[in-house]
């Protein structure tokens, strides 16, 4: 991995090949085999990481009965960042990740990342700028959801209500 390839990723793309040799420093692979777990939903998140290669699928588990199914919620592919629970506080990861299949990626300690920033405060800004669109966008994505959902559940109110009693 270079400065370049790390600039690919959405995340560090404003950064300058210097603040991303920065980065490159305190960036550790992993690779994660097909269907390995990287984090669970809840779990303590300590970890940004920025796919290289592969996918990693981002799930939220949901109880039909008493089986539990993992539902996606997005697919990071490469240039892709998850993990930024591990930026922002209460530092628990919101959603579960699984690798899709076999993917390389760069992961950054949470006391790496804030050492850096420390140092370096336009890195920090530039990366938690993106942090914040990325929240940004998936509060709207959870208030559509909950808007469809009241609205389902306002019209089946209505219609039960307009039902003839027998």
């Amino acid at each position: 991995m270079d400065a370049g390839e790390l600039r690919r990723a959405a995340i560090f793309g404003e950064l300058q090949d210097s603040e991303a040799a920065r980065l490159l420093v305190v960036a550790r692979p992993r690779q994660c085999h097909k269907g390995e777990c990287l984090f669970l939903l809840g779990d303590h998140a300590d970890r940004l990481y920025v796919v290289l290669t592969g996918r990693v699928e981002l799930t939220f588990p949901l109880t039909f009965g008493t089986v539990v199914r993992e539902v996606s919620v997005e697919s990071k592919t490469p240039g892709s960042a998850l993990g930024w629970s591990a930026l922002v506080k209460p530092h628990r990861f919101t959603l579960s990740a699984r690798a899709a299949e076999k993917s390389e990626l760069a992961a950054f300690s949470r006391q790496d990342l804030l050492g850096v920033f420390e140092a370096e405060p336009r890195i920090g800004y530039v990366v938690m700028r993106h942090i914040a669109e990325v929240v940004g966008r998936r509060l709207l994505q959870v208030q559509a959801l909950w808007a469809r959902e009241l609205q389902r559940v306002v019209t089946d109110s209505l219609a039960a209500s307009a039902e003839p009693k027998r």
